[in-house]
């Protein structure tokens, strides 16, 4: 009559604990753990958040050691501000890894190695390369410089030169 035993059938057929939401029986195995973290470019590995059982989460800053029964990691607890905290996580903890950033496909692919529709773009015969030249020396480089901060600072040079000289600013 209570949620109890419903809870409890739908965790047997779902691989869920009874009354732990995401809670699977089955975590992930330290071979794939590894092999994922191995295979990640190391400036997404601050971006990565280990997802353990029971509802806890850990966003890393480096994989220290990777012992037989358990990883040990550098990060936060997620929902924390105290960083740079250890972690010794059981790999039977550890329910996924989740990327904290937009992912495309092709950087997933790879990952595991496969060439990407970008990577078969790059190796396009040579003739389509020349004609691309062609299109770029057609077009005059910029006379200014593009990055923000450079830009500040020739109108910043600009207003003082013509604060100095009395003259008026150039649009």
């Amino acid at each position: 009559s209570g949620v109890g035993p419903l809870l409890a059938r739908r965790a047997n057929k779902t691989g869920l604990r009874a009354g732990v939401p995401f809670a699977r029986e089955t975590p992930m195995r330290r071979d794939d753990l590894c092999d994922i973290l191995d295979k990640m470019p190391p400036h997404d590995l601050t971006k990565t958040v280990l997802l353990l059982r029971f509802g806890t989460a850990i966003t890393l800053d480096s994989v220290l050691r990777k012992e037989k029964e358990y990883l040990v990691a550098r990060g936060r607890e997620a929902g924390t501000n105290d960083d740079a905290r250890a972690f010794f996580v059981p790999y039977d903890d550890v329910l996924c890894l989740k990327l904290d950033r937009v992912v495309k496909a092709s950087e997933v692919k790879r990952m595991y190695g496969e060439t990407t529709e970008d990577e078969a773009d790059l190796n396009a015969p040579p003739a389509a390369a020349t004609a691309e030249k062609t299109d770029l020396t057609a077009t005059p480089a910029p006379a200014a410089p593009m990055d923000p901060a450079a830009i500040a600072k020739q109108n910043l040079l600009a207003r003082i030169r013509a604060a100095r000289t009395g003259s008026k600013l150039p649009s």
